[in-house]
């Protein structure tokens, strides 16, 4: 598994604003071997690895789940349309997969965690793991299997873990993670461009990664996973102000990714999606000029692509919304919304109807609108869906509930369950990469069933 990457891990790094970052990517051992970067410092890597997740966060999947999800479309004919409607190739995220080990990855995290034991720096070790999980949850999401224990170190072809026993680790990690937190330390400080090094906040985003984890084992393992999820999540992010968002200057390099992709000759293909769009008119939603700019006719709409039909002139585009129009635009990752949302999707699920209404009723009061006395399962995914605008975090919620009920795309029967392996991954390591599966029919571990619309 070796990976040669260097022009995008400089301009992820460049988000980070930090000199230190630029040092470690010209360090000649660096550029010799980008798996074992020794030259660079605690804080250089730390900071690659929080730009490397901003990237997978706000990257090419990213814009690819959001065509799945139909909270964006692709149309122009050119490829944003053809990955769109569900036409991918081993070599169309092959980056995406090398991001997780290089690039600021696992290889550096492991650095980081080495050399945060060595000084026992307890809370920097902590954070670091909690990077851990981060970087190894989204790859395990979108590809199920994938190479973990025996990822970092001297071997160049490492057998893949099963998506069960990845999930189970990285629990196991968060636990340790929250006491490392806990048990103090100096930290990253000014190079935590997330919160700061603060233990307390740090601590909350870990319990909500842990509610992730047992949600999106819940369709395999049962509704087991819902206490365990509202346990955890009444324990995550407390307040808005706290939600884990992504970092950006004003600087070309170093611009939101969304922002950067709408400037590029491809942006105008990137379009708001009419399932997203047709649920927030319903609502009277006050994010849709967040989120999309006015179409033609001084309204919003979106391309609806079971049919392909829609008139372009009714399609508003997500260039000119209130996100892409501040290039500094801190994208969310986790957030205080999918906690509350968490939380009322596992309430309703283990027959706590009360909670799970309070819930649902925090995120909408905080968005203006009105509450709702008896929600339904549908009432609390339409609106997580919503706020989940732009998150990877969507699929894996749809792939669970099948809400909202989306239609695959025209002529397709299911929208896909998982990306292929990477074309690099399949070349060097060619003896432990599993059998590809069709895309249409391809399932991960802990997503059995197909949604097929309706």
């Amino acid at each position: 598994m070796r990976f040669i990457k260097y022009a995008a891990v400089a301009s992820l790094c460049a988000m980070a604003s930090l000199s230190g970052c630029s040092n470690f990517l010209d360090s000649e051992k660096a550029v010799n071997d980008p798996n074992n970067p020794t030259g660079a410092t605690t804080n250089q890597l730390f900071v690659a690895s929080l730009a490397n997740i901003f990237g997978q966060q706000e990257g090419p999947v990213a814009m690819n789940v959001c065509e799945w999800m139909q909270q964006c479309a692709g149309v122009g004919g050119r490829f944003v349309e053809v990955q769109g409607t569900y036409s991918i190739t081993s070599d169309s995220f092959d980056g995406s997969f090398q991001s997780i080990y290089t690039g600021g990855g696992l290889n550096q995290i492991r650095a980081i965690e080495t050399n945060t034991d060595a000084s026992g720096d307890k809370l920097y070790h902590g954070i670091a793991e909690v990077l851990e999980v981060m970087d190894v949850l989204w790859g395990t999401d979108i590809w199920g299997d994938i190479p973990y224990s025996d990822a970092v170190g001297a071997n160049p072809t490492p057998k893949f873990d099963t998506q069960q026993t990845i999930y189970a680790s990285l629990l196991t990690l968060l636990d340790k993670a929250i006491a490392d937190i806990q048990a103090g330390g100096t930290g990253p400080g000014a190079y935590d461009l997330v919160y700061g090094g603060s233990a307390v906040k740090w601590t909350e985003a870990a319990h909500t990664l842990k509610a992730r984890i047992y949600l999106h084992q819940e369709e395999k393992l049962g509704a087991a996973q819902y206490t365990s999820a509202l346990a955890e999540a009444r324990k995550g992010i407390s307040k808005p102000a706290d939600d884990w968002n992504t970092v950006h200057s004003t600087a070309t390099s170093e611009r939101n990714l969304w922002a950067q992709f709408q400037l590029t000759s491809f942006g105008q293909d990137l379009v708001a999606g009419s399932a997203l769009v047709n649920l927030m008119l319903a609502q009277n939603d006050p994010r849709l000029p967040d989120y999309f700019a006015k179409n033609s006719h001084g309204g919003f709409g979106g391309y609806n692509v079971a049919t392909q039909t829609t008139p372009a002139d009714s399609v508003s585009s997500i260039l000119g919304s209130g996100r892409t129009n501040d290039v500094t635009f801190g994208q969310p990752i986790i957030t205080y919304d999918e906690t509350q949302l968490i939380i009322a999707e596992a309430a309703f699920q283990t027959n706590d109807k009360a909670s799970a209404a309070t819930a649902l009723n925090n995120v909408r009061a905080e968005h203006g609108k009105p509450a709702i006395a008896n929600p339904t399962l549908a009432d609390i995914m339409n609106e997580k869906y919503i706020a989940l605008f732009q998150n990877v975090e969507a699929w894996n919620d749809y792939k669970r509930t099948c809400l909202p009920a989306l239609k695959p795309a025209k002529s397709k029967l299911a929208i896909p369950g998982r990306f292929l392996y990477g074309s690099t991954e399949a070349q060097t390591n060619p003896d432990n990469t599993p059998a590809e599966q069709p895309l249409s029919t391809g399932r991960n571990w802990n997503d059995p069933n197909a949604c097929t619309g309706t």
